[in-house]
């Protein structure tokens, strides 16, 4: 009974994690120093120093009418996780609100770099496994559906509004420390939701097929996957191949096609997630001479067709 939910207890634990680490560093970091932050977070956090009423109440009031356009606009899977995300986001927010009368750090500047950090992570860890915590992602999900404009671009134009209702609360000296924690915020989040490995993909085109394919798997370790090309301009029959790799193999692979083709040409580009065997899953077992000789047949089989 367990298993059959155990993608979905494993995405509450995670929320509720993520959710831990955002208000902690967002009690411990920003409150201190009276800052404030983007998103309906931010917003919760003016109305706070306006009125004193706690941030985790403010959170779920404004996520109100956002719940309810979710519900009628984007389905109740949606919804669900956003009441929850929203509830635990309160909840932890108010939990730490101790926090706010130690002063950790010093230095404005330093506070909201790590408030950048700590809310990045938070944020991160919820998105990583499906979640979301309310505020302005439901709203961006219905225009975008709707209206065919970007999340990144009406996050963007709300979270503009924020900042300049922030100015007369607490000052533009304040908004511009807020900023730096915004930048930090953004990098951390996507690091952690795409993953700290970068891999890189290579198309190697080459004359040499059959070479370069048994380098990449005897000498690199890798699969590699042949593509049938056209040359543009002389429009004679070539063939890519491709192959995804971590950092520490991008100079390895280099060498090894050097090796095989001199003549080969390489683009190399980034790859913001692999999802795969060899990667996120173990290697099917398989002899290296297998591997190897399926890149020959497939390399012959196109050429003499």
């Amino acid at each position: 009974m367990l298993t059959k939910y155990k993608a979905d207890i494993y995405q509450v634990v995670m929320v509720a994690v993520g959710c831990a680490v955002f208000g902690a560093g967002l009690d411990a970091f920003v409150l201190p120093h009276k800052l404030v932050s983007t998103g309906l977070s931010g917003l919760g956090l003016i109305l706070y120093y306006l009125t004193g009423l706690s941030i985790g109440t403010w959170n779920i009031i404004l996520n109100i009418p956002i719940c309810w356009a979710a519900w009628h606009w984007l389905g109740k899977r949606v919804v669900i996780n956003t009441i929850y995300g929203t509830l635990m986001l309160s909840w932890m927010i108010d939990q730490f609100d101790f926090l706010q009368y130690n002063m950790i750090i010093q230095d404005p500047l330093l506070s909201s770099m790590m408030a950048g950090v700590t809310t990045g992570v938070g944020l991160g860890i919820v998105y990583r496994v499906g979640g979301n915590t309310g505020g302005l992602d439901p709203i961006a999900l219905i225009v975008r559906k709707y209206y065919g404009l970007q999340m990144g671009s009406i996050n963007s134009i709300i979270n503009c509004v924020i900042l300049a209702v922030a100015v007369a609360v607490v000052g533009l000296e304040a908004v511009a420390v807020t900023l730096v924690s915004v930048y930090v915020y953004t990098i951390i989040t996507n690091k952690v939701v795409i993953g700290f490995n970068q891999r890189k993909v290579a198309f190697i085109i080459t004359y040499r097929t059959d070479e370069v394919c048994e380098c990449i798997i005897n000498k690199v370790g890798r699969g590699a996957t042949i593509i049938n090309g056209i040359g543009a301009y002389t429009r004679t029959p070539r063939q890519i191949v491709m192959v995804a790799v971590n950092l520490l193999q991008v100079n390895k692979l280099k060498e090894v096609i050097q090796e095989a083709d001199e003549h080969a040409f390489i683009l190399i580009t980034d790859a913001q997630e692999v999802i795969g065997e060899g990667f996120t899953r173990p290697t099917i077992p398989a002899s290296v001479e297998m591997l190897a000789k399926e890149c020959q047949e497939n390399a012959h089989y196109v050429t003499n067709k």
